[in-house]
């Protein structure tokens, strides 16, 4: 979470839109996800087989995210107990995060886009 909460400030300073939020990047996240479950495990065990967790650190958290990634949310539960890797929706969306941070960064700065004039 530290590491997106960098690139948070980040792009806040140097687009200078102090409305972008935590959830946003959540969003775009989860929107950004593999299609398959299967390709959502294969990215969450890869995700997990390199981290450490720390489960009394860990907290549920609540972000306001579009239909689209709302729908995956809902189903995601359920979905990977069908496929035997229960329990582990954190791991998918935190990799699916790391996914997305990882390509923010291989972009550089955010730069907030030019004003289009009516």
């Amino acid at each position: 979470m530290s590491r997106l909460k960098e690139r948070l400030n980040a792009d806040r300073r140097s687009t200078g839109n102090s409305s972008l939020a935590l959830g946003h990047y959540v969003d775009a996240a989860l929107r950004n996800l593999p299609e398959t479950v299967n390709e959502q495990i294969e990215m969450a065990a890869a995700f997990e087989a390199n981290q450490l967790w720390d489960q009394e650190r860990t907290q549920p958290s609540n972000y306001r995210v579009g239909e689209s990634a709302y729908d995956l949310m809902s189903n995601l539960k359920l979905a990977l107990q069908e496929a035997d890797f229960g329990r582990r929706g954190t791991h998918v969306v935190s990799a699916g995060i790391e996914r997305l941070l990882d390509a923010l960064d291989a972009e550089g700065p955010l730069q907030r886009p030019p004003r289009q004039r009516p």
